[in-house]
């Protein structure tokens, strides 16, 4: 399967530079979300968007054509 990813602000570390933080990825089917994290080597806390939908749930199976955006959670006070 195939998916569009885009990486925001320092994550955009996770692909090659060229990428410019935007990468169309094949993926095996039946991967979740969480899948997608570890193969990029992502472990802090994230904001997530599959097709424009905020998405929590780390096993979401990612389905093919998806719109994935990963964002750095933003907090303060």
């Amino acid at each position: 399967m195939k998916i569009n990813l885009q990486l925001y602000s320092i994550l955009r570390e996770h692909l090659p530079k060229e990428a410019v933080g935007e990468a169309a990825l094949q993926l095996a089917d039946e991967t979740t979300i969480g899948d997608l994290l570890e193969r990029l080597g992502i472990k802090r806390k994230l904001d997530i968007s599959d097709n424009d939908i905020h998405e929590t749930d780390l096993s979401r199976i990612l389905e093919d054509g998806d719109n994935v955006k990963i964002f750095s959670s933003v907090s303060g006070g």
